[in-house]
């Protein structure tokens, strides 16, 4: 009897220990994760401190991450682009960043081949390259299998799956000759190429519990005559439906470009609430934000970066987006539910 009921404890202090090893051993996504845009290499970059200061796990960078623009008219060639990012290289505040944080890049017109360019860039390749070498894209990354940069990116387990997709809203681009630009009805015109969209089809079909799309351009916005999607409708329709057709959830946007910060929200017919995080710019400031009928609460004109917040263990999970000043003060708030974010 006295060994039946030894073994009965121990059996017991097994199964604990075993519970208690199998719950220390979920490997969670990042929790915290910063992102931000326009960046001009030539200036105070202290924001980065400001950042490294919230401990991000995770860095998104959402274009014009330096600004490498030649004469107008012309191409910057990839030496020109490459002694660009050498300066922002070698700013303290940005070393310190890219020294401590991981970081997931995209490139906007600016480090990408000049203002408003697209698929007329000749030197696609190597813009590309430089992007990926410079913010230490591992050599087996998707994002370096292709034309452009798009690629994706999964961290945790499979009950705390996060997929970071990243978007090239360049290389595929039908440009527009000048600004203010109005929407196109002509729906031949590319956003995203169809070798894009076929991908972004493809890793929307992969499981994942959160996903965040990273865009250089705004996409959810009021049509405001600046670069983003409201100039192709047709595209940004396109994008909704792929979300509806894969059933894809735990979807939302952060995007850049603009110099001032602020979060849009639609709810496309069929679609859960849709949300865009724009933070921009790191050390540039818009002379005044435009109007925008999506905007949630208001728009930020100021230095700003962008902070996602997730509580992986909440039920449901919990996704905070944050715009935070160079000061670390939170001037735009939103927490979003991942139940909100599903059919």
């Amino acid at each position: 009897m006295k060994n039946t009921v030894f073994y009965f404890i121990l059996s017991l202090a097994i199964l604990a220990c075993t519970k208690n090893n199998s719950t220390e051993n979920i490997t969670l996504p990042p929790s915290k994760i910063a992102f931000g845009s326009c960046c001009v290499q030539i200036g105070d970059l202290s924001i980065f401190d400001s950042i490294l200061k919230q401990k991000p796990e995770l860095y998104l960078a959402l274009g014009d991450n330096m600004y490498g623009d030649f004469l107008p008219g012309t191409y910057p060639d990839s030496a020109w682009l490459a002694l660009n990012y050498n300066i922002l290289g070698t700013n303290a505040s940005f070393k310190r960043l890219k020294q401590n944080v991981p970081i997931v890049a995209t490139y906007d017109d600016h480090d990408y081949g000049g203002n408003n360019r697209g698929n007329e860039y000749p030197f696609k390749r190597q813009t590309a390259n430089l992007l990926l070498n410079f913010f230490n894209a591992p050599a087996n990354s998707t994002q370096r299998n292709h034309t452009g940069v798009y690629g994706s990116y999964f961290y945790g387990d499979d009950a705390h799956k996060l997929q970071v997709i990243v978007l090239d809203t360049r290389v595929f681009l039908d440009v527009f000759s000048s600004e203010p630009i109005s929407p196109t009805s002509d729906t031949t015109k590319h956003f995203l190429g169809t070798e894009e969209w076929n991908w972004l089809r493809s890793e929307l079909l992969k499981p994942a519990k959160v996903r965040i799309v990273m865009s250089s351009t705004q996409m959810l916005h009021e049509h405001n005559g600046y670069e983003s999607w409201t100039n192709y409708p047709h595209e940004l329709q396109r994008f909704f439906n792929l979300i509806k057709e894969t059933r894809a959830e735990g979807v939302f946007m952060v995007s850049g470009d603009v110099h001032w910060a602020e979060l849009s929200m639609q709810k496309p017919a069929g679609l859960y609430n849709l949300y865009d995080m724009t933070s921009s710019g790191l050390n540039q400031v818009e002379d005044a934000p435009k109007p925008n009928i999506y905007r949630v609460g208001t728009a930020l004109q100021d230095l700003n970066y962008g902070m996602i917040n997730i509580d992986w263990n909440s039920t449901p999970i919990s996704i905070n987006l944050q715009v935070r000043n160079k000061r670390n003060q939170v001037k735009i708030e939103k927490t979003i539910p991942l139940t909100e974010l599903q059919f």
